[in-house]
């Protein structure tokens, strides 16, 4: 099992957190690209915009299973399992909840806000890239991964 951090919005941040919550209540995340590009699966990592070549892993490292640390505005918002395979479709279907276009199915949603009440002590986690899979057990956002999914566990 792997965690990762991963922002769910589109470049529109005045929109972040609304983009986010929507997708977290129609049980999926995903991530789209600002060129016109086909699902991930059938193209090589090398064709992709040179700034979005990490997003390649949201297809081919990301598991079933794996923890994923929601971030809007650099704040963790929430905590969710990947329980679907990488999936594309070719045009955008905000109707259904979703703005993206390359997307995995979710659950056991858990809200940032409702683990730390106290929003004075919300970490400020600084988040620089689209995606990112966590793999130094000493970073903050891999011990507040640890952290959380062990207080649920008691």
């Amino acid at each position: 099992m792997t965690y990762w951090r991963m922002q769910v919005h589109p470049g529109d941040s005045d929109q972040a957190i609304k983009h986010t919550v929507e997708s977290l209540s129609a049980k999926y995340i995903g991530l789209d690209f600002v060129t016109d590009t086909p699902d991930l699966k059938t193209i090589s990592q090398e064709a992709l915009p040179e700034n979005q070549r990490n997003y390649w892993a949201f297809a081919h490292e990301m598991q079933i299973g794996d923890h994923v640390l929601l971030f809007a505005h650099h704040f963790p918002l929430a905590l969710v399992r990947v329980v679907g395979d990488y999936n594309y479709i070719r045009e955008k279907a905000p109707e259904i909840g979703v703005w993206f276009r390359h997307f995995r199915k979710i659950d056991d949603v858990r809200y940032y806000g409702d683990y730390i009440t106290d929003a004075r002590r919300w970490e400020y986690l600084t988040m620089t890239a689209t995606i990112t899979p966590l793999r130094d057990p000493n970073t903050a956002s891999f011990k507040l991964i640890d952290e959380w999914l062990g207080i649920s566990k008691q």
